[in-house]
């Protein structure tokens, strides 16, 4: 039998194709233009000055502080978003440290994990749906491995990273690329990051307040400063438990 004439092979699959790659296009500008926008704030702009200084950062949270204050009941909810667009492009650590400046080291660990989780869910999103291609190349030349293992043991490869403190950028927009499924990603950054957020946020609030009332060296030699800088290195063994818990556990 002859095969049927090309001129019947149907059309939609270029036609989508087509389609698609408009999409995306459209999808990778916007982004582009998103973050041109922030680029131009963080390099070309006095603020983005101030953020670039360790002085400056200083400044940075006296203001952060001043508009959370003038939010009244809300300053919450406009610091974790303020917290979570800053971490799409830059690191987290100096949100975390304001976080615990403003709040103190309670209600700051709070939050600063609530802002955390957003953040990386967003750019997640944004790894996912708008920079796809991009953040797919970075996966297959950089993190080769990072698709395999998610789309095998997502949750555990997430809490695993975010443990061992895994670049925070890098991993929230190259996960966007894997197969995983966002509940485990979710849940894997929800709970791997509690280490690092208690550790910094308690460090910091703790300090604090005992700089608040600081008379001599001796005072700086707290449980409260020592708790976090022992839990800080028990975090280092903490993915090598979790690694042996795993191998030794009884195939189900």
């Amino acid at each position: 039998m002859s095969p049927a004439p090309c001129c019947n092979m149907p059309r939609w699959p270029k036609e989508t194709r087509l389609r698609n790659r408009s999409g995306n296009i459209i999808k990778f500008l916007a982004f582009v233009l998103l973050a041109g926008a922030a680029a131009y704030i963080l390099f070309f702009t006095p603020t983005g000055a101030l953020f670039r200084t360790h002085a400056g950062r200083k400044v940075l949270v006296g203001r952060l502080d001043g508009l959370v204050q003038m939010a009244g009941p809300l300053g919450p909810a406009v610091f974790i978003l303020i917290y979570a667009l800053g971490t799409l492009i830059a690191p987290a650590t100096p949100f975390t440290i304001a976080g615990a400046v403003i709040f103190g080291k309670w209600y700051g660990m709070f939050y600063n994990l609530s802002a955390d989780v957003l953040g990386a869910s967003l750019a997640f999103f944004l790894g996912r749906y708008f920079l796809h291609g991009i953040a797919r190349n970075f996966l297959e030349s950089k993190l080769p491995w990072l698709d395999r293992k998610t789309a095998e043991e997502g949750f555990s490869v997430i809490f695993y990273l975010r443990i061992f403190w895994f670049p925070f950028i890098v991993l929230n927009y190259a996960a966007g690329a894997t197969r995983i499924r966002f509940r485990d990603y979710l849940l894997g950054t929800a709970l791997g990051l509690v280490p690092a957020v208690f550790i910094v946020t308690y460090f910091t609030g703790a300090m604090k307040e005992v700089l608040a009332a600081y008379r001599r060296p001796a005072d700086l030699l707290t449980v409260h400063t020592l708790l976090p800088v022992v839990l800080l290195i028990v975090s280092f063994f903490i993915p090598a438990v979790v690694k042996r818990l795993r191998k030794d556990r009884p195939p189900v």
